[in-house]
């Protein structure tokens, strides 16, 4: 059988037209989408005018949430503090440039890298970083000095407030035109944080101090308003700062006494230097630092006279994942904690958290210790 070259010639180009003409569409589809609005966390409207294909992050937590979306390709520069998560958070970002820290960037770096060795900036690039409005590290202070570097949207979201956690996923969906696998993440998180409202609704609430920083008996805790401050209340335990409104606020140990907390959680993150997440489970050479914080506070003058030194409730967090996107985590290992008798399984949330940013679990590794009974 004699196939006619013309008709073959003819029906390829018929196809590769088809095809030129099908792109076109679904191009011209994606663009119409734009411009988009949101309102970012400091309260600023925000317009995306075209397709994110560039970000600088000087936030460790939504650059974690960019990820979970699978755009960390997209990341062109971030802050020193994420750089320090670059071991084993982000992997993928040993090589991006820093250009400061959260609170003292240079800007005239972010400019050259937006610029790319153009005269201009292409619109296509955004930053993100922490509200904190009215500071000087916040969004509206750092839109303001890179207005001079014309096309560099500034977007403020923070991704460690627990009640706003799901709102800030949406937002970066919309964002990076990503709102199906915001919604997926969103749909996991809700669900885990169901188990967690169902597995303490029925227990008791414990006093709970979480303490910030120490220094001899100058002490700052986390206070109702913060994040951590949200997440005792979200696991049902009592906030021996309930009442204040300094998110951190300062205090000494004296106060503690007067407060008789049933629980005492200390803040510790992983070393900038580690190549795994949280600590070598004991006995090990970390486990016998992490003991020694814990013998610090239960050293304390007068320390055998609160409940939680008395009944060895004295517990050092793994701070990495009390915030951003793997908060869930935090809070179930917080619950955990602070309800030993809850149906849950910290373990395998993290595992699961980690899956979907493309991480493997660290066998071996703490990241409460002592660590909680598990049941």
């Amino acid at each position: 059988m004699r196939i006619n070259k013309w008709l073959l010639r003819s029906a390829l180009a018929l196809c590769l037209s088809l095809l030129a003409i099908s792109t076109a569409l679904a191009s011209d589809s994606a663009d119409s989408d734009y411009p988009k609005k949101i309102v970012d966390n400091a309260g600023r409207e925000i317009t995306i005018h075209s397709p994110v294909q560039r970000i600088i992050a000087n936030n460790g937590d939504a650059v974690e949430a960019i990820i979970m979306l699978g755009e960390g390709d997209k990341i062109v520069a971030v802050s020193d503090t994420v750089k320090q998560k670059s071991s084993y958070y982000f992997p993928m970002l040993k090589k991006v440039p820093s250009v400061g820290t959260f609170n003292k960037l240079d800007y005239e770096m972010i400019g050259a890298i937006a610029k790319g060795g153009n005269d201009t900036i292409a619109p296509d690039i955004i930053f993100i970083g922490y509200s904190y409005p009215g500071k000087a590290y916040g969004i509206e202070a750092h839109a303001k000095a890179l207005a001079p570097f014309e096309n560099i949207t500034c977007i403020g979201l923070d991704f460690f407030y627990p009640e706003n956690m799901t709102n800030d996923m949406e937002k970066l969906g919309v964002i990076l035109n990503k709102e199906a696998e915001a919604r997926e993440y969103i749909n996991w998180y809700n669900e885990k944080a169901s188990d967690i409202k169902d597995a303490v609704k029925d227990t008791l609430m414990p006093m709970t101090y979480v303490e910030w920083t120490s220094k001899g008996d100058d002490l700052s805790g986390m206070g109702p308003t913060s994040g951590a401050g949200q997440m005792v209340k979200a696991v049902n335990a009592y906030n021996i700062f309930s009442g204040l409104t300094d998110a951190y606020p300062k205090i000494n140990w004296e106060y503690i006494i007067s407060k008789k907390p049933d629980i005492i959680i200390k803040r510790q993150s992983t070393a900038s230097d580690a190549k795994a997440l949280g600590w070598e489970a004991p006995p090990s050479a970390e486990a016998i630092k992490l003991e020694s914080v814990v013998q610090e506070i239960m050293g304390r003058s007068a320390a055998n006279t609160v409940p939680a030194v008395k009944n060895g409730k004295v517990y050092v967090f793994n701070w990495d994942f009390m915030s951003g996107p793997d908060q869930i985590v935090g809070l179930t290992y917080l619950a955990k904690v602070i309800h030993p008798e809850a149906k849950l399984d910290p373990e395998s949330v993290y595992r699961e958290y980690l899956e979907k940013i493309g991480l493997e679990y660290p066998e071996g590794r703490i990241f409460v210790y002592p660590a909680p009974e598990t049941k």
